[in-house]
């Protein structure tokens, strides 16, 4: 047995070489996910679309001021490079179950003739502080990861494959999180998803 090693040292290197290194690369890409903490906070969405079928004079805008989100909606023609922003639907993601669930809310009155721009609160989460920094007290933060990872038969070992239900996760230092997609609605673009910020904390309204 040890003649035949010695008589074909190499071609054993030659095999078990590459299976060393294909095991040493999956164990250290997968490292960063075994020691990260899962995510701990929700954070609210707004994903956005356009109907073709269903027109608006005007467009959605969202951001979060003073931990508070906020809602703008803006006549057609004022700048308006975001008009296919028509429809506007807000999620909360829920971290204890890596689910979303959709908030709904109201327009303000009189928007058929609108003129001017026209912002509002959205009282269904008024109830929330929102943090808009793009990482997390607890380290993750969200990303788009639509055009990454295709690694081919390499990547999908290593696990950087394309592999994302909505080609969104949340990502602490290379531990990715997998984010499902938020709501049944196939019409919100799955690249059109806004991060507004996360729930820091919740209960009355002031």
């Amino acid at each position: 047995m040890g003649k035949w090693i010695k008589q074909n040292l190499v071609l054993l290197i030659g095999i078990l070489l590459p299976v060393l290194l294909v095991g040493g690369f999956f164990v250290m890409s997968h490292i960063p996910r075994l020691l990260a903490e899962p995510p701990m906070l929700d954070f609210l969405l707004v994903a956005y679309r356009y109907d073709n079928q269903n027109q608006r004079d005007f467009h959605l805008s969202f951001e979060v001021r003073d931990g508070k989100l906020n809602g703008s909606v803006i006549p057609k023609g004022q700048g308006n490079a975001n008009y296919n922003r028509q429809y506007a639907a807000i999620f909360r993601y829920k971290a204890k179950d890596n689910s979303f669930d959709e908030i709904p809310y109201e327009l303000p009155d009189g928007l058929q003739a609108i003129e001017e721009s026209i912002s509002f609160l959205i009282d269904e989460t008024n109830d929330l502080k929102l943090d808009k920094s793009k990482q997390s007290p607890d380290g993750y933060s969200f990303e788009y990861r639509g055009y990454s990872g295709r690694g081919g038969l390499l990547g999908e070992i290593f696990g950087m494959g394309h592999r994302y239900q909505s080609n969104y996760v949340l990502n602490n230092n290379g531990a990715y999180v997998n984010l499902p997609k938020p709501g049944a609605n196939p019409y919100y673009y799955q690249h059109d998803l806004h991060f507004m910020g996360w729930v820091i904390e919740e209960g009355s309204a002031p």
